[in-house]
């Protein structure tokens, strides 16, 4: 479509009829109601007038069409001087010059311009802002009233005003007035009132920088606006927003779909990202007397446990509730960290957003599942007829933190402890020399417990070096590591303990170190490196058959201690975490 159809006219030299059919179109394609219109418009009206001064008019006009139909003289149609568009088509060959000089071709570059199409009915004025007022002077009068208003209602009803003003209907003034408001209430910010209404108004949480989407988001949040929040996170956190428009059922159904834990759901990374995006502007929403409450209340358990602890028949709950109060750090000394702090805002204000983070945290509601666990086990002091329901809560919680750490892994959560290696250095002497003396004849028995704590422990340091982002190695080490210490946890209260008790848990985190490329081989081993691995994996295949026997031995002991349906489901969770490792180290090896 060429300049002169998109206009609606005749190829013309004429700029008054370029212009007055430019102001008819651009009267139907306003730029805010149909931006594309109005490039391709405004791109004709510029083409039209970069090409008038080429059109050459015609120095007769064809004879007048009859009533029936539009007909051309041919006589004179020949006798018309050559215009640019007879110019044009002299250059082409002749059949097809011929073709285009035929009357049927060039019939309407003669009709008038008298049937007009109809404006469109608009609101849209065409025109200067304001004839009476300087744009400028008015756009610095709008600003002065912004300065006036001495709260968040008074400038909110100062904008809803300003928005009925005929001047700002003008393009190139409402751009102006927009930036200056958008600037304004960054720096003005937190009016949580009038920076929600002027994003809803005028889409200001749009902008390319990002910073007035940051204070809008936040706004939201403080006037507690769950549905607009969740639709606002919409265009830059797609997973998240989705994630939260589900139910809790859903939600708990999605967590668990990935019963491998292969990788961290989108929508927790996209929260993190958003927590870190936020925090800056959720800092003006921290109100004191929310922590002041809070530490009264806080402060109103501790005296209730310290109470329960004389006068209560059983001090072990007060006890409890006593160190778990008094261990939350966060209850008692107010956070310096801008992430904490935002964090409880945005809980209180999408209380799903806590369910999301606890969900990858080490020990998520860690105070309320140690009362809970307080509860039960209590339940089962002199009590027989509870003990298999103690029992098969005691392993379901087991299993669930194991599946939690698997989750902590998958984000690439570091270690709340980073070990030196003059640690992991100490605490393997201190190992070799309880060993020692163990093992020894005539040895001292009693140490075993205490070597076997150190060979634990000096596991668990190893586990804890690993790097973060090597999530394979990390997910080796719990998965292998699960079955080992309990294994030698339980056959070291056998008759007979063997010496399997004592090396099975270093030994398994060296030849782990050494698979997943944590350190390397010496130069003697490495000349013989075939063999020394498949010495690896025959080492590894008889620990399996320790853990074997340590999982069996304590299947019996639950069995004579609280029925088949308790060991039934031990073996059972046994088994899922089995075929949840060997699947996941076959996809992800290290």
């Amino acid at each position: 479509m060429t300049c002169w159809q998109t206009l609606g006219i005749a190829p013309t030299s004429d700029e008054a009829t370029i212009k007055q059919a430019y102001a008819a179109r651009i009267r139907e394609h306003r730029p805010d109601r149909d931006p594309e219109g109005f490039r391709r418009v405004r791109a004709a009206y510029e083409a039209a007038l970069a090409s008038c001064a080429f059109v050459q008019p015609p120095a007769a006009s064809p004879p007048a069409p009859c009533s029936n139909a539009h007909t051309i003289n041919v006589e004179a149609y020949h006798q018309i001087s050559q215009s640019g568009y007879y110019a044009y088509t002299a250059t082409l060959p002749p059949e097809i010059s011929e073709t285009l000089r035929e009357p049927e071709n060039v019939a309407y570059l003669n009709y008038s311009a008298t049937n007009e199409r109809e404006p469109a009915p608009h609101d849209y004025l065409d025109r200067p802002a304001d004839s009476r007022e300087n744009p400028a002077a008015l756009l610095a009068r709008l600003q002065a009233a912004w300065e006036t208003a001495a709260s968040d209602a008074d400038l909110l009803a100062v904008l809803q005003v300003q928005a009925d003003e005929v001047a700002l209907q003008h393009i190139d003034l409402r751009s102006d007035y927009l930036v200056a408001l958008r600037d304004w209430l960054i720096a003005a910010a937190p009016l949580p009132q009038s920076t929600v209404w002027a994003g809803e108004r005028y889409q200001l949480q749009h902008d390319q920088h990002g910073e007035y989407r940051r204070i809008y988001l936040a706004a939201l949040l403080a006037l507690r606006r769950r549905p607009a929040f969740v639709a606002a996170l919409a265009p830059r956190y797609p997973e998240l927003a989705a994630w939260l428009k589900l139910s809790r059922w859903q939600r708990f159904c999605a967590r668990w779909q990935d019963w491998l834990v292969e990788s961290e759901q989108p929508a927790h990374r996209q929260w993190h990202a958003l927590l870190v995006s936020l925090q800056s502007a959720l800092l003006p929403y921290q109100q004191a007397w929310r922590r002041r409450l809070r530490l009264f209340g806080v402060s109103v358990l501790l005296l209730t446990a310290v109470i329960a602890i004389f006068t209560a028949p059983n001090p072990i709950p007060g006890i409890f509730w006593t160190i778990g109060l008094l261990t939350n750090r966060d209850w008692w000394v107010p956070s310096i960290d801008p992430v904490q702090n935002g964090k409880r805002l945005l809980f209180r204000a999408c209380p799903p957003l806590r369910g999301l983070d606890q969900s990858y945290r080490r020990f998520p509601y860690w105070l309320r599942w140690l009362l809970a666990d307080i509860a039960v086990i209590t339940l089962s002091i002199d009590n027989d007829a509870t003990t298999p329901v103690t029992i098969l809560w005691l392993i379901i919680r087991a299993f669930y933190l194991l599946w939690q750490y698997k989750r902590v892994i998958a984000a690439q959560t570091p270690p709340a402890f980073v070990p030196s290696r003059s640690l992991l250095l100490f605490i393997a002497l201190v190992w070799l020399a309880l060993s020692a003396f163990t093992l020894i004849p005539n040895g001292d028995s009693e140490l075993l417990p205490v070597a076997i704590v150190c060979s634990i422990a000096l596991y668990i340091l190893c586990w804890w070096r690993v790097p973060a982002d090597n999530i394979p190695a990390r997910r080796a080490f719990l998965d292998q590591g699960a079955f080992t210490v309990l294994a030698s946890i339980v056959l070291a209260n056998a008759d007979n303990p063997t010496p399997w008790t004592l090396i099975a848990c270093p030994l398994l985190a060296l030849l782990l170190c050494y698979r997943c490329r944590l350190f390397q081989l010496p130069r003697v081993l490495q000349q013989i490196e075939t063999l020394w691995h498949c010495l690896i994996i025959l080492v590894l295949l008889a620990i399996r058959l320790f853990n074997l026997v340590g999982v069996v031995i304590l299947a019996r002991g639950i069995y004579q201690g609280s029925g088949e349906w308790t060991m039934t489901a031990f073996i059972l969770l046994c088994l899922l975490h089995a075929i949840a490792s060997i699947e996941y180290h076959l996809k992800h090896p290290a």
